[in-house]
């Protein structure tokens, strides 16, 4: 089994000024004259704002810094080189949460929550309620090499499980996910989850319901009112 290596953000310069004149050749079509904010799609005086944050505003190399606050590693698993952050809290090894994001997203959505969760005592918590944290890019996504034909979030599921027990030699752990990291945390809880207590993930936690019931018509009343239930909380809070 392949040994996670450490991984720093540091794109070459030449890549971020090929970026640069890119954006500032951009060749820009003829916005329509009677356009009214979003009327017709993408609002062309905001994506000049853009260009002009691009420019003059936006710095990649603070960025890269801010990226590069906690360890990050790079792995190949089953061809697939996956990028992830690892970061050892006050739990030492106790407590491993696996945290999944969604599209389109990235590790970075939860770069705020990183500290509390893993350092709850710098915050007013408890030490004994720390995490140590497992967040890596999807498949495609980051830092991760792009597939050579879909994945899919089953078989990402099996990626992470790999990941958490056989390179990290975690034996059980816990997962969390939203929006497509829901349904790989999904599948990691169906396909890995842990038996009588021993092995897999022990545990999930979800902020978006993807599953739904094969067949996915209502076999029994409580079927149907589970299905009505679960559609009437995606309008309300989706």
């Amino acid at each position: 089994m392949p040994t996670a290596q450490p991984y720093r953000i540091d794109i070459p310069q030449e890549k971020l000024d090929a970026i640069m004149a890119r954006v500032k050749a951009y060749d820009w079509f003829p916005a329509p004259a009677n356009e009214e904010g979003f009327a017709y799609g993408m609002s062309t005086p905001v994506m000049k704002d853009i260009q002009r944050y691009w420019i003059a505003g936006y710095d990649w190399r603070k960025s890269e810094e801010i990226l590069n606050k906690y360890p990050s590693y790079k792995v190949e698993i089953d061809g697939q080189m996956i990028h992830f952050v690892h970061v050892v809290g006050e739990a030492g090894g106790r407590r491993p949460l696996l945290i999944t994001h969604g599209w389109p997203g990235s590790v970075f959505e939860f770069w705020e929550a990183i500290a509390p969760l893993a350092f709850p005592s710098r915050y007013g918590g408890k030490a004994e309620d720390a995490f140590d944290l497992i967040i890596p890019s999807l498949p495609g996504y980051g830092f991760s090499g792009r597939p050579k034909s879909p994945i899919g979030p089953r078989g990402t599921a099996a990626l992470w499980d790999t990941l958490m027990r056989d390179i990290l030699k975690y034996d059980t752990y816990l997962a969390q996910g939203g929006d497509w990291g829901s349904m790989v945390t999904s599948w990691l809880g169906f396909n890995h989850g842990t038996v009588d207590g021993k092995g897999g993930c022990r545990a999930i936690h979800l902020n978006m319901v993807g599953f739904r019931p094969t067949p996915a018509t209502p076999q029994t009343e409580a079927e149907g009112e589970w299905l009505a239930a679960s559609q009437g909380a995606m309008q309300r809070e989706g």
